[in-house]
């Protein structure tokens, strides 16, 4: 099966420093794809090249066997790519229902949005639940679950989660893991960006480790779990040790 995202030689950076020196990575489709490394490794600025954010200065950034180098984001985002960033992007002030909606300003047609808000609901029933609550009402972790029902609405196939548990208490972290299991179980491709290593390999297919800008190593995410270098050097546990996350504690950092 071809992949759905394909990264080759990929330079990317800000000004006249290059944060990504030379990336090459697969996505399949269907799959839950993390990736680790330490701070600085170019973990985000991959994901804003993927969407259009960042445009790199060499290599090749393929979706669905379209190179898309010279697309701006919207025209990405059109083609079925998604990028929910780091930061709180809700609208506090609106109602859930309001900020749903706004996921499907490029969406003509008032039912095919009517449709993909049910099925937003169904899959995120604090949608539903929720609706005519202010969005900054919500705890961290319903605002995450908002902002993955709100990519449905545009119906993406690649959905690139940037840091989506960064800031949240161990209580709504595990809130956001079980999210992403909900958002992949609607046939998403997910790329994702996290920081807590144990907990995204835990809920993902494939690993892959970024460090220095570049592409270290990629593996099934259950054996980079087990791996005792990764272990060592990412997860900051012995390799074997219960990798689930855990609602009731503190779970740190890599």
């Amino acid at each position: 099966m071809a992949p759905i995202l394909q990264l080759d030689g990929v330079v990317a950076g800000y000004g006249a420093g290059d944060i990504l020196k030379g990336v090459d990575l697969c996505v399949e489709p269907g799959t839950v794809t993390c990736l680790i490394g330490p701070n600085g490794a170019g973990k985000s600025t991959l994901l804003k090249t993927v969407s259009g954010l960042l445009r790199p200065s060499r290599g090749r950034v393929v979706y669905r066997d379209q190179e898309v180098n010279e697309l701006r984001p919207k025209a990405r985002l059109l083609l079925g790519i998604a990028h929910v960033p780091q930061e709180r992007s809700l609208f506090p002030a609106m109602t859930v229902r309001d900020n749903l909606l706004m996921g499907g300003y490029l969406v003509k047609d008032a039912k095919v949005v009517s449709a993909r808000l049910d099925q937003a609901a169904a899959a995120f029933p604090i949608c539903r639940d929720r609706a005519g609550d202010r969005a900054g009402s919500l705890s961290g972790g319903e605002q995450k679950q908002v902002e993955f029902a709100r990519t449905l609405i545009l119906d993406p196939t690649l959905v690139l989660l940037d840091e989506p548990s960064i800031g949240l208490d161990p209580k709504s972290r595990h809130l956001v893991f079980e999210s992403i299991r909900t958002l992949s179980a609607t046939g998403r491709t997910i790329l994702l960006v996290e920081q807590n290593a144990r907990s995204g390999l835990a809920v993902s297919d494939i690993g892959a480790v970024l460090e220095a800008g570049m592409v270290r190593l990629v593996g099934d995410a259950a054996s980079l779990l087990n791996d005792p270098q990764v272990a060592r050097l990412y997860l900051g546990v012995a390799a074997g040790a219960d990798t689930r996350p855990r609602p009731d504690k503190e779970t740190p950092d890599e």
